[in-house]
């Protein structure tokens, strides 16, 4: 019976060893695939700043007013001419909507912006994406 029992105790002990040894492992995992994650986070954001950059370059080619507009949309997100029109006369334009709708015309011709279909029909620009194709 004793025989037993200290082979019970050895065991034990054996399994306590291997269960330290997979916590540590464990640890170790876990700090490289933070570490991944916070790489892959870093990357992400410095391509879309990239993409930003690449789009408002682009819309410089159109001018001031196209860029504003490139500017409004990445910030704002999917909207109409009316709603553009009154969102740069509030940062200090004088943008009519028939300047603005050329202004957009120019930019879709760029590739930089792509129009969708809102409620009821309605037409809202927003900024191309990457898988929008150009």
């Amino acid at each position: 019976m004793e025989s037993r029992i200290d082979e019970l105790a050895r065991k034990i002990n054996l399994l306590e060893e291997e269960l330290r040894k997979e916590r540590e492992l464990n640890r170790d995992v876990l700090r490289e695939l933070a570490v991944i994650r916070s790489i892959l986070t870093l990357s992400s954001d410095a391509y879309k700043t990239s993409k930003k950059i690449s789009l408002l370059s682009k819309s410089l080619r159109a001018g001031p007013l196209a860029r504003d507009i490139t500017e409004i949309l990445m910030t704002e997100g999917p909207l109409n001419i009316s709603q553009l029109t009154n969102l740069l006369r509030e940062i200090g334009g004088r943008a009519s909507r028939k300047t603005v709708a050329k202004k957009l015309r120019e930019l879709m011709e760029l590739g930089v912006v792509d129009t969708i279909e809102g409620k009821k029909s309605e037409k809202l620009f927003k900024v191309r994406s990457e898988d929008s194709g150009k």
